[in-house]
């Protein structure tokens, strides 16, 4: 059928559903939805953004989502004038081919991780094991601490407090050790957005966001160790981690991808 929005503006009008409501479910702009059933795909973000939008609108007007998605890709794969040249190459690429490979590097990434959690903690009780095997007891424990002479003194004051004497070779409080070595150890990630901006959200390896923001919509996510940001307008998106404030990422319509780690964070960050 060459008419593809106009197929999905009949199934809607059949439900007697208005463009409103399903703007509401899906959080997806009128203005969007109707750039859909004129065919002007040129108003949407592109690529696997815009194969979201129109599998969250087949859903809502009780369409095949899989069967209309194939539609919207054989309608306009091949007219990218209609689709506008920075998106006209990702229309073309298959989706899921592409969501086949960001689910098989997350699987890695996260059989990765386990070895790692496993293998880690049985390294170091070997190497304990096998240093306690092969020697005795600390040197430390063997040698006596050496003795100071005693230093005469006159007999303190009666106002004056007595110092308390430190051992050789004290260690300093565990606390100062801690808070000079302190860093980075979980990120708070705050979302916010001016405009309606497509966002995809995988926090240490799971997917915890996949949806249209509006503007002004704001979400929180604790991270351990790192995140991914997917997001189809730049310059409707804004975010900050542990209350810093990040660098914008883009212009309007600008598509970006980043990852997050304690060791990238400083480059992002204003």
């Amino acid at each position: 059928m060459n008419d593809f929005g106009g197929k999905l503006r009949l199934a809607r009008e059949r439900r007697g559903t208005s463009l409103r409501q399903i703007s509401a479910a899906t959080k997806i702009s009128i203005a969007a939805l109707e750039a859909l059933e004129r065919n002007d795909v040129s108003k949407l973000p592109g690529g696997i953004f815009s194969r979201s939008f129109v599998r969250s609108y087949a859903i809502e007007v009780g369409l095949d989502p899989d069967e209309t998605v194939h539609e919207f890709l054989e309608r306009f794969q091949d007219n990218p004038g209609m689709v506008g040249a920075p998106y006209a190459a990702a229309i073309k690429t298959s989706i899921p081919e592409e969501e086949s490979a960001f689910e098989s590097r997350q699987r890695v990434a996260g059989l990765v991780l386990k070895l790692l959690l496993v293998g880690i903690p049985l390294i170091v009780l070997v190497l304990y094991f096998s240093m306690r095997t092969r020697g005795g007891p600390p040197a430390s424990s063997a040698i006596p601490a050496p003795q100071r002479a005693p230093v005469a003194r006159s007999q303190p004051a009666a106002n004056e407090a007595t110092p308390s004497p430190v051992p050789i070779g004290t260690s300093p409080p565990a606390t100062a050790v801690a808070t000079a070595g302190a860093g980075v150890t979980r990120m708070t990630l705050e979302l916010q957005t001016t405009d309606d901006c497509w966002v995809r959200l995988t926090a240490d390896g799971k997917r915890v966001l996949s949806r249209v923001m509006t503007a002004g919509q704001k979400e929180t996510q604790e991270v351990q160790d790192k995140v991914v940001i997917e997001i189809g307008n730049a310059g409707a998106f804004a975010f900050s981690v542990n209350g810093r404030p990040a660098k914008p990422l883009g212009g309007p319509g600008t598509v970006r991808t980043i990852t997050l780690t304690k060791d990238t964070l400083a480059q992002f960050l204003q």
